[in-house]
């Protein structure tokens, strides 16, 4: 299992914008990544969730899945320690209904593009990976969702 609480700090260390959303992942089972931010420190002038918040971490749990992916796929091969860098190709996002309330993200892989993903990574050294994502409200009804494409490069 992913130490997710490590995996956070990091991002927040790299990426200093990340330290205000007051994220933290809840959830990684190989395929599905999940995450938490409240409303209060991403809050609009209408006292919903800042559309921009939401793209934030929309694209961070992207990044994340792929990287938590990218890592237990070193790991399994044997080879733990060889850095993979992760970046964020294209995404896009619709926005459903305002969040008046904390957000639930869900960011998931299928089997079939982890599939191919573990053989492009492996054989080449490099390789991308598209993530689905949903944001949603305290009633599990969707208020965003999210496709985007991440490249994977192995380092070592």
């Amino acid at each position: 299992m992913a130490d997710l609480d490590a995996l956070a700090e990091r991002v927040r260390g790299a990426i200093p914008l990340t330290r205000h959303l007051a994220f933290r992942f809840t959830g990684f089972d190989g395929a599905t990544l999940t995450l938490q931010a409240p409303l209060a420190p991403n809050h609009n002038d209408k006292g919903t969730f800042f559309a921009g918040s939401q793209v934030a971490l929309l694209t961070l749990a992207g990044w994340a899945c792929t990287t938590l992916i990218a890592e237990s796929l070193m790991a399994d091969t044997g080879h733990p320690h060889t850095p993979v860098d992760v970046v964020a190709v294209e995404g896009s996002q619709n926005y459903r209904l305002p969040l008046d309330d904390d957000l639930t993200l869900t960011a998931t892989v299928t089997e079939d593009s982890r599939r191919r993903f573990r053989e492009r990574l492996t054989r080449r050294g490099k390789a991308t990976l598209t993530v689905d994502a949903r944001a949603t409200n305290p009633d599990g009804a969707t208020v965003c969702e999210y496709q985007g494409l991440y490249l994977a490069r192995l380092n070592g």
